[in-house]
Parts: C-alpha cells; sequence; structure tokens
C-alpha cells in the first residue's frame, strides 16, 4: 500500500528520495490511494480479466483456508501473496530495459519470494530486503514477542496456534531461506538492533548486509527556533514543558503505549506538570489526571502536517519494546527534538553521551521511563535548547536521501 501506516510512509519515502537523485524508480503496490507520488503503480490494473479473476480467487479461497488459524497481531503468512510475477515484468520492461536492484519492502499478501526472484532474475537486477518489522526475518510475524523460533526456522508457531513443527511457518521459513540464498539477496536495516534480528535469523543470517535509515524530507521536516507559532496553531500552551508522543492502542503491548500511561501516572502521583501531546489514535489518556494536561492532536497526514506537531514539542517519547527502527524517532531528530526511548531500534546518533537524549535501561522498566521524562520536564532550558541542536546536527545527515542513494547504491557491491 502507498499510505495507511508507518511501513507505507517508508515505502513511499524511499521510492521518492530515489526520483530526487535522479535515479529511475517505480513502486509497485496493490492499495493504491495517492495520486501525487510519481511512478506509483496499481499492480492490480496490470492484470488481465483472466489474471485478475484468477488472482481474486486466489485470494478468497486463501482467506477462507486460513479461517481456522486466527493469527493474531500483524503478520506475513503469505497466504494471499498469489500476484503473479509477468504483469509486473512487463510493465517494469515497458519503462526501461535493465534495472538495477529490486527492494523489497512489505510484500506480504503481495508477492511471495518465488515471485520476487521471477522479477528479479527477469530484469537481471539484484534483490535488497528492506527490514520492515521482522517481515523478512521470521516464518510469518511481524514481531515475535519475544518468541526465539525465528533464529531456528519457526515452526510450531504460537501466532496461528500451531503444534507442528512443519506448519507453515516452517515451509515459509525454509523457502524464503533457500531462495534469499540461491540469488544472493542483501539485507538492508535500519538500525543496528533490526540488522541484530537478520543476523540471528535462519532466514536471513547468512546474507550480506547495511545499516542506514530511511531518508526524510529534511526541507520540510525541520527544526525552529521557538514553538510557540506551532503550539499555537495546535492549541497547545504556550509555557509548558510539552511531551509528544504517537497514540496507540495498549493492547499492542509492544509499541509501549501503556507503558507510557503508567510512568505518567507515577509522575502525577509526584507532582509533576507537564502537558501531554498525543499524535495518532484518540480517547487513550484516560482521566483523573491532576498535574498532567494533554491534547489529542489526532491522525494527521503527510509530513508537513506532523512536522507542526515536532516543531511544537520539546522532547518525544518512544515507549516501543520491540521495534524495527521506528520512523519518528527519525523524525523527532531532525526536527530538533530530543528522544526518550528504550534500546530498540534506535539511529545510529549519540545516544550515550545524552547529548540527543536519552536511552531508558531495562526494556519495559516503567519507573526509569519515568525518571527520563521528569528530567526532561525539569531540565533548564539552556541545556534542553543545546539538546534540540545537537539533536538535528547529529541527525540530519544520516537521513539526507543523498546519503540513503549512496547507501543504496553501495549495496550493489555486497
Amino acid at each position: 500500500m502507498d499510505s495507511g501506516g508507518g511501513a507505507a510512509d517508508g515505502f513511499v519515502r524511499i521510492h521518492r528520495a530515489l526520483l530526487s537523485q535522479g535515479h529511475d524508480s517505480v513502486a509497485y503496490v496493490i492499495k493504491k490511494k495517492r495520486q501525487d507520488v510519481p511512478a506509483m503503480v496499481d499492480a492490480r490494473r496490470l492484470l488481465s480479466p483472466f489474471q485478475k479473476l484468477a488472482w481474486g480467487l486466489g485470494r478468497v479461497w486463501a482467506k477462507l483456508s486460513r479461517l481456522h488459524l486466527k493469527p493474531i497481531g500483524v503478520y506475513d503468512f503469505d497466504a494471499e501473496a498469489n500476484f503473479p510475477a509477468e504483469p509486473i515484468i512487463c510493465d517494469a520492461r515497458a519503462r526501461s530495459a535493465k534495472w538495477d536492484l529490486v527492494v523489497v519492502h512489505w510484500a506480504g499478501a503481495f508477492v511471495t519470494a518465488a515471485t520476487i526472484r521471477q522479477v528479479a532474475e527477469a530484469l537481471s537486477a539484484r534483490v535488497v530486503l528492506w527490514q520492515v518489522d521482522m517481515a523478512h526475518v521470521t516464518g510469518g510475524c511481524h514481531s515475535n514477542l519475544g518468541c526465539p523460533k525465528y533464529q531456528t526456522g519457526c515452526g510450531a508457531c504460537p501466532l496461528i496456534g500451531s503444534k507442528d513443527a512443519d506448519d507453515l511457518s516452517a515451509r515459509q521459513s525454509a523457502e524464503r531461506r533457500r531462495i534469499w540464498k540461491e540469488i544472493g539477496a542483501v539485507l538492508l536495516a535500519p538500525t543496528e538492533w533490526s540488522a541484530r534480528q537478520a543476523r540471528e535469523s535462519s532466514i536471513t543470517g547468512g546474507l550480506p548486509s547495511k545499516i542506514f535509515p530511511i531518508p526524510l524530507d529534511l526541507e520540510v521536516l525541520r527544526p525552529v527556533e521557538n514553538p510557540r507559532d506551532a503550539r499555537a496553531e495546535l492549541g497547545l500552551p504556550a509555557e509548558a514543558r510539552v511531551l509528544l508522543v504517537r497514540g496507540i492502542d495498549p493492547a499492542l503491548n509492544y509499541k509501549g503505549f501503556g507503558l507510557l500511561l503508567q510512568a505518567l501516572r507515577l509522575l502525577d502521583a509526584q507532582g509533576v506538570t507537564l502537558h501531554v501531546a498525543v499524535l495518532g489514535e484518540t480517547g487513550l489518556m484516560g482521566t483523573d489526571w491532576k498535574h498532567v494536561t494533554y491534547t489529542e492532536l489526532g491522525v494527521r497526514r503527510g509530513d508537513a502536517a506532523i512536522a507542526i506537531a515536532y516543531q511544537s514539542a520539546d522532547f518525544f517519547v518512544n515507549p516501543s519494546t520491540n521495534d524495527n527502527g521506528p520512523m519518528m524517532v527519525g523524525e523527532a531528530l531532525v526536527c530538533g527534538v530530543p528522544v526518550v526511548a528504550y534500546p530498540v531500534g534506535l539511529p545510529s546518533v549519540p545516544w550515550a553521551d545524552g547529548q540527543v537524549g536519552r536511552v531508558v535501561e531495562p526494556i519495559g522498566d516503567v519507573p526509569a521511563l519515568a525518571a527520563a521524562i521528569r528530567a526532561f520536564v525539569e531540565m533548564p532550558a539552556a541545556e534542553l535548547l543545546a539538546k534540540k541542536h545537537a539533536a538535528a546536527a547529529a541527525a540530519r545527515p544520516l537521513y539526507a536521501a543523498s546519503y540513503f542513494s549512496e547507501q543504496l547504491t553501495s549495496a550493489l557491491n555486497l
């Protein structure tokens, strides 16, 4: 898809960055909603009437066959990934006789590893796997939630309630492992944490890899010296110390919003005064706050809309306990907003000396998270301003489209 979440946003950002650097890039999706992105192709429109019928029936059959499995969370079992290779091959060849790379972002419910192989071989292109959560390194889940089976080939998958060692997750692991090895695929990860998951995986552990983040539009996502204008536009208090966070259902435990709420309750009981700006889902903060106030900003689409939210904040909190490389951390940093986070999916900027924020350990520790937040609430204004400048200076070169282009091009030689 080209919209509807972080994975889609990242996909579009990669495509746009390549175009901005003068590369020929074409992006294929099966759920196209945006009209403002050049060379974004709705792959369904490439199908002949017969192919469309076969594809649709295949998806229906896959859904019916999977009804008894009832997986939870975000998963990628390829059950509906029956899109044929030939329409993509024909369209790509019509655009260019030779392609260098096939970048696989999130292919679940779209194309299988075997189909990707067909496309790449027909175009004489190298396959690179962009790490989206853990989709490429497991037998089906996007977040392992502590399950170590992806390291040994999956099977008896708890996500689908299986006790069969040779279940769908094991078969998919084996096929991906074989195909990626045979074609010499490259694994690209946005963070060291994500790359470590790939190295530990039985699927991708032997593949060459590189680490660099998804590029951002630095013309739009940029720092401002004074947050007053942004706060006025969003209805935030001008003088408060403002914490920005992404609002997401606490039931998604690995996203950590429930942990943040617990930390805020501790601070509220301690009499700490701060204002929380919640970007995303609404209705999550609850009631009966005494010292903590909040504003729900709702879902804001597009870089310009989210840039204002970052520019209004004093610091950003990412409470995820299992995350590939949340783009909101990068978005905050390039806007000059320091980050408080557990050591999960963080970019390679100077965290150790505290210049760009604070890393909270151990992962999931609520009192430690509350203490880190309180440190930013009570931080002298001059010190906070210095951290804002340091965050922008450290992160902006790392998220430039030119840097991404250089790193991706170098993957051809791995």
